[in-house]
């Protein structure tokens, strides 16, 4: 729009009018280019608003076309307020119309090339301000609006990749996290490990204190459970009772002993429930996640060895380590 009103002004001989658009073309059309080119968007939104004031401010002075210049500043509140926000947008609108003021009543105009009636410049800049109200509430609005969906897509996000109860991650992020993983270490050739554990004889905690009791023993252990595990380790509620344990930069030895030592931790706590207080224990499986095997087969060998466990009578560790060692015992 800026060219065209330049060119226009240029076939009809206007050329300071046409020299001040088509320099403010140009600094529109380059901080299109510079956050486009940089993704940077304050030093472009910075340049727009100072081209976009000084050429309103040189309408006013000029006067434009036949007097009307000045009618274009209306443009000036919506472009600050968005571009710059409530708080600079309302300072770059109150030096610009402070400017503004300055130069239509300074000296009866002796700052202007043109005349206005003292009424037509009250009512420009009545109008200005009525018309940047209007804009600051939108703008408020927009803001208000735009954090409200934030924070109700941030909710939903969570609500998907976390487990309701325990605020464990889920299955679905779980498998999210384990295929980054995978990825990682198919590139260093490291290793990680998984550990599926399972609550022994959870139903008789059912049975004995009824289904509330085990939701608050569920809870309970997810807080155990998180603050026993490194930084960088990742749990998640699997399923039902199961919890799986993603282990990045472990070895088999490393895995097995984290396994050892939260097994053993978890049986000595006692876990309040109401006035009463219940143990629990656990079955671990432990797998490596390796480049030499798919995910879904690590996560099978490690519920292959929690259901070995829990063959060999529950509350223990199992991985193929230990059952190596077992069968090296037997013979």
């Amino acid at each position: 729009m800026t060219a065209i009103m330049g060119g226009n002004a240029l076939i009809h001989d206007n050329y300071l009018l046409a020299s001040s658009l088509l320099l403010a073309c140009i600094c529109f059309y380059g901080g299109h280019f510079y956050l486009k080119t940089t993704q940077h968007h304050k030093e472009p939104a910075t340049g727009v608003l100072i081209a976009l004031s000084s050429l309103m401010l040189y309408l006013i002075y000029s006067g434009g076309v036949d007097n009307t210049g000045p009618l274009w500043i209306y443009i000036i509140p919506p472009v600050a307020l968005f571009l710059g926000g409530l708080s600079v947008g309302l300072f770059n609108i109150f030096v610009f119309i402070s400017l503004a003021i300055l130069l239509m009543f300074y000296d009866n105009g002796a700052l202007l090339a043109t005349e206005y009636s003292v009424s037509f410049k009250l009512r420009l800049i009545y109008s200005f301000l009525t018309v940047t109200f209007l804009s600051y509430c939108y703008e408020y609005s927009r803001k208000l609006s735009l954090n409200n969906i934030k924070e109700l897509s941030e909710k939903f996000e969570k609500m998907a990749k976390h487990d309701a109860l325990t605020g464990l991650s889920n299955r679905r992020d779980m498998m999210d996290k384990i295929q980054i993983e995978y990825a990682r270490i198919s590139r260093s050739h490291n290793t990680a490990c998984l550990l599926l554990c399972d609550i022994d004889h959870f139903k008789q905690v059912n049975d004995n204190y009824g289904h509330e009791a085990g939701d608050i023993i569920l809870t309970q252990l997810s807080t155990h459970f998180k603050n026993m595990v490194r930084q960088q380790d990742v749990v998640s509620r699997w399923g039902g009772e199961e919890f799986l344990f993603l282990l990045p930069d472990a070895n088999l030895n490393s895995a097995e002993a984290a396994a050892e030592n939260i097994r053993e931790k978890i049986a000595d706590i006692q876990f309040k429930i109401g006035k009463s207080s219940t143990k629990i224990t656990l079955s671990i499986g432990v797998s490596t996640l390796s480049e030499n095997r798919s995910i879904t087969d690590s996560i099978g060998k490690a519920d292959k060895f929690l259901y070995k466990a829990k063959q060999n009578g529950r509350n223990q560790v199992c991985s193929s380590k230990s059952v190596a060692l077992n069968k090296n015992t037997t013979n």
